[in-house]
């Protein structure tokens, strides 16, 4: 996943174990309400911790890549991306700043005066107050089966569509909780997150959110 998926990725867990589904999917019925629904269970969550298993697929490579880790959040903008196999590689965001740390080096970005980050940023901002699904520089298809709910985010943007072509969100219907995240990169490459072992709203003290 290159960095603005990654990025992105936070984005969308400030904003909301995948099962596949053969159940085929129908447009929503009420997407109001499910919008409603889903703004409600973000606002209650102030902190996430979690397991990942991620899912790799290269068109250059026959089988997908499998990557595992760990991820925390924290509102209202710091979370951190640590990937543990089969390589080591961490990502966070912290207090207007971008950090990623690989083979021991880090490099500092400022998401304020970088156009990319800035656009990251303003996303986050926007999950944290529960209006991105309102967010116009996106085309919003939304769909249900009998135990899910999918929304189909495409960017309209052209430099943003040179790193991403689509992203799916899928939220379980029960708990209005996202179960799964499927990122679509130019090319047709694309990344698969399986979501495990989520804790909600524990206490995670600012400092563990700095790479060093």
């Amino acid at each position: 996943m290159n960095i603005f998926s990654s990025l992105l990725l936070f984005v969308i867990l400030a904003c909301f174990s995948f099962v596949l589904q053969d159940d085929p999917y129908q447009p929503m019925k009420e997407i109001q309400t499910f919008k409603t629904k889903l703004n409600q269970t973000n606002q209650s969550i102030s902190s996430m911790k979690c397991n990942f298993v991620q899912e790799k697929q290269l068109s250059f490579l026959a089988q997908k890549v499998i990557s595992k880790g760990n991820l925390s959040y924290k509102k209202p903008d710091k979370m951190k991306i640590e990937y543990t196999t089969p390589f080591v590689y961490s990502m966070s965001l912290y207090n207007g700043k971008a950090y990623v740390k690989d083979n021991d080096k880090v490099s500092k970005f400022d998401t304020r005066s970088n156009k990319l980050f800035k656009y990251i940023n303003d996303l986050m901002i926007q999950s944290v107050q529960g209006n991105i699904l309102d967010n116009p520089d996106f085309v919003i298809n939304y769909q249900e089966n009998k135990s899910l709910f999918l929304v189909d985010m495409t960017p309209k943007d052209k430099s943003i569509q040179e790193y991403l072509d689509k992203v799916k969100i899928f939220v379980q219907k029960s708990s209005y909780q996202v179960v799964a995240v499927e990122i679509s990169e130019k090319g047709g490459d694309y990344t698969h997150i399986n979501f495990i072992n989520r804790v909600y709203n524990n206490n995670l003290p600012d400092e563990g959110f700095i790479i060093k």
